[in-house]
């Protein structure tokens, strides 16, 4: 229904039988539903039994007056956001003061204006529906809030069960594979098998050590430790680690870091996982012969270490560009398609450079390659007391 086209439900509270009915055929003539009260007490009853848009009130009334059903209003929860239009007799200004300050929306002097009375009563309606649609579309978001957090930790939940429980397992397929490769001499047929079961085993073990990774991100439970960490001499080793796939793929690696590169704060454990998975992915989406660049540099300005993997791979469409942190997507690219991945590295990559006070952004260019850049804070200056400790020989 259009604010333009509403018509509410509205209670005229005066002691006056003539202003009421005169008041009510108006406002039922402009397509309102409206109801009589006779004086203050009746029309808190009839405010707790029925729903209305609008209140007219009269201050003067026997039993319980003007002033008194604002005052009452006010305290009732439920009642303190009907809008109030005062309509009375009283035409000196202090008590339309205080009407406004006791909640009134509004005052208008007894006999109203009628095309007043219209304009007045269609203002305040309107503000009530849109307030009234305002507080049900927050409700509503609320709702679907508490909704998709509930889901949430119930796939979080799930997630962290299915981690567990595969790897038990997999466990054991590992290890009668291993046994199966030294009963005996194996042909070329059987060697083929096993290696197919231990590529297979491999894929689901990164699966369980991602899906373990994403229920301790979602749940809050991922701890990292950071410490004065070495960023140069650790992308070497991760590089020379990596050697037999670049062979493997004939791709060439230049890294170039200067050797007064600082020192970061950062987790080893958590860099090794984000380095490996950068230039894996680099590896592994590089058609054969391609290359592959790491620089490592301090920018002062920030004081940070930016890093950057480059390759000449495949590149990311322009279209899926911005999914390409979100959980578990992956291209529909068939070339990326024809590569295993679950889709879950660079959701985990990203989590862990934001947890370690960096950035982790990247440029790319379909059919061209990618760039992936990375921030990791310079650790502060070590204190003369550190550097005594770290270097102190312990006496037994």
């Amino acid at each position: 229904m259009s604010v333009e086209g509403f018509k509410g439900s509205i209670l005229i509270v005066d002691d006056n039988a003539v202003i009421r009915q005169i008041m009510k055929l108006a406002l039922e003539q402009n397509g309102h539903h409206v109801t009589l009260a006779s004086d203050g007490r009746e029309a808190i009853e009839l405010m707790h039994a029925h729903f209305f848009d609008l209140i007219l009130l009269d201050i003067m009334m026997p039993n319980m007056n003007g002033f008194q059903v604002l005052e009452y209003m006010a305290k009732e929860p439920d009642l303190a956001a009907i809008p109030v239009i005062v309509v009375s007799a009283d035409s000196q200004i202090d008590s339309a003061i205080r009407c406004i300050q006791l909640g009134a929306e509004d005052y208008l002097v007894k006999p109203p204006n009628q095309t007043l009375l219209y304009t007045r009563v269609n203002t305040s309606l309107r503000k009530k529906f849109l307030h009234d649609q305002q507080q049900a579309h927050q409700a509503a978001m609320e709702q679907m809030f508490e909704a998709i957090k509930a889901a949430n930790a119930a796939k979080t939940e799930f997630i962290a069960m299915a981690a567990h429980e595969l790897r038990n397992p997999i466990a054991q397929i590992s290890t009668t594979n291993h046994l199966l490769s030294r009963v005996g001499p194996l042909n070329e047929k059987q060697q083929q098998l096993l290696g197919k079961i231990n590529f297979s085993l491999e894929r689901m073990q990164a699966l369980i050590v991602d899906l373990d990774d994403i229920s301790r991100l979602e749940a809050g439970n991922m701890r990292l430790t950071l410490e004065r960490l070495d960023l140069r001499s650790l992308i070497l080793k991760i590089a020379e680690s990596l050697e037999h796939d670049l062979r493997e793929r004939k791709h060439t690696l230049d890294v170039k870091i200067p050797e007064n590169l600082p020192l970061t704060l950062a987790d080893r454990d958590r860099m090794i996982q984000v380095l490996t998975n950068l230039l894996g992915n680099a590896i592994k989406y590089t058609p054969d012969d391609g290359e592959i660049f790491i620089t490592a540099v301090h920018t002062k300005q920030h004081q940070a270490v930016h890093v950057t993997i480059q390759d000449t791979g495949l590149g990311i469409q322009a279209s899926e560009q911005q999914q390409i942190f979100s959980k578990f997507f992956r291209s529909e690219d068939s070339e990326v398609r024809d590569r295993p991945g679950t889709g879950l590295g660079l959701y985990i990559t990203k989590s862990l450079i934001e947890k370690q006070n960096g950035h982790i952004w990247f440029d790319s260019k379909y059919g061209v390659g990618t760039t992936f850049h990375f921030t990791v804070p310079v650790a502060p200056e070590e204190s003369e007391e550190e550097a005594e400790m770290e270097t102190a020989v312990p006496t037994r």
